[in-house]
């Protein structure tokens, strides 16, 4: 496995170890994003930082030579091509949490304009009201999909590297 195969795994791994219970705790309490995205920022940091130090230490080239192995033509075509799939999955999250968030600030609006408009007040857009809670949900659901995206991309990096390894 070279360098850049086990430092996908380390990223796709520290990903999942740092964001999975981090979005099962906000999804269900999004007011506690704050510290949490701290925390989790944190765990993937050390683990991405402690796997770096024990594979630089493991890995024979960086011993021998002090600098990390560069990228070659095929490192850089499995990137490229992870990083197409991760741009699609990104982009195919934030026109999806785009038209959610339309449709759902819309019908949230329209609810607040009809209650006021039954209440017998003026119907005005100062009515139109987003909670802060359904507003940090739906920032937590845009941030999902950035970190998803991520593990596309780093997952690509390794199913590339698995693939040119099996063949």
């Amino acid at each position: 496995m070279s360098f850049h195969e086990k430092s996908a795994w380390a990223c796709l791994v520290g990903i999942v170890v740092a964001y999975v219970p981090y979005f099962t705790v906000v999804l269900r309490f999004p007011m506690a994003a704050i510290g949490l995205f701290w925390l989790a920022a944190i765990v993937l940091s050390a683990v991405l930082v402690v796997f770096h130090i024990v594979n630089a230490i493991a890995t024979k080239s960086i011993r021998s030579r002090g600098e990390v192995p560069p990228l070659d033509e095929l490192d850089q075509s499995i990137e490229l091509k992870a990083s197409k799939w991760a741009g699609l999955v990104l982009s195919i999250a934030v026109v999806t949490w785009i038209l959610v968030a339309t449709y759902s600030a819309l019908l949230v609006g329209g609810s607040a304009l009809e209650q006021a408009k039954l209440a017998g007040s003026e119907v005005s857009t100062s009515a139109f009201s987003i909670s802060v809670f359904s507003a940090m949900v739906a920032i937590h659901w845009l941030f999902a999909g950035f970190v998803i995206a991520n593990v596309a991309y780093y997952g690509g990096i390794v199913w590339g590297y698995r693939r040119i390894a099996s063949a």
